[in-house]
């Protein structure tokens, strides 16, 4: 008998335990691993990038576009969803619009597409943004189709894609890359940017300091004796 109680005394204390543990991690916040919190933690603090925006636009748009980023230095890149050399040099275009952009530089592409397939500009969207196109990159879809117009409209004198536009931050058109000038080479293209980045800031810092104005002394006696010998 006396061992039955012990049993049963013993059965009630383990049941008390198991109750208080439960209603103890019911109350108490969960720790998070250290996976977890630092997983957790970058979630906050990451930076979402705006979407990218593509437009249909033609050679006045573009204009807007170089006069609106006045002071800064813009690559056009001319680019065409069938044109293979493009796809190959597009993703370099993209990198300099992030690798660049804290020194200045806007990266404008403009796309060579068959207007008349309305599915055209989300294609052109899902290729630039698969190569990393965000919200900082500026995109049009050329609105004459592919032709001699849209080569025409847009000075593209080789009429063949890649072409390239890079201009300085007084907006002149400083280097061409394409057929008909010097070869869009990725290496080739990130040394002018970087040339032009570097050339134009240093141009701009001696522009706003300026030389020392000297004002020379004026002789008071010499102008009055002038004076009044006048």
């Amino acid at each position: 008998m006396s061992r039955s109680w012990r049993i049963l005394g013993i059965l009630m204390v383990v049941v008390v335990f198991g109750l208080a543990g439960c209603q103890a991690s019911k109350n108490e916040t969960p720790q998070k691993s250290e996976s977890q919190q630092s997983a957790s933690d970058a979630k906050q603090t990451a930076v979402k990038l705006p979407e990218l925006v593509v437009e249909v636009g033609d050679e006045k748009d573009l204009d807007a576009i170089l006069k609106e980023n006045t002071g800064k230095v813009v690559l056009v890149d001319f680019w065409g969803t069938w044109c293979m050399p493009c796809l190959e040099l597009l993703p370099h275009t993209l990198e300099l619009a992030h690798k660049y952009a804290a020194e200045g530089l806007v990266v404008v592409t403009v796309a060579i597409e068959d207007i008349n397939d309305p599915r055209k500009v989300d294609e052109v969207k899902g290729v630039l943004v698969k190569h990393g196109a965000t919200g900082n990159v500026r995109a049009l879809v050329s609105r004459y189709g592919i032709g001699e117009e849209a080569f025409t409209k847009f000075n593209i004198a080789s009429g063949a894609l890649p072409h390239l536009k890079l201009f300085g931050r007084d907006g002149a058109l400083a280097v061409t890359f394409g057929l008909d000038a010097e070869k869009p080479d990725p290496a080739r293209i990130e040394a002018e940017v970087q040339r032009l980045l570097k050339e134009t800031a240093a141009s701009q810092s001696q522009s706003v300091e300026g030389p020392e104005l000297v004002i020379p002394e004026v002789n008071s006696s010499m102008s009055y004796a002038s004076g009044s010998a006048s």
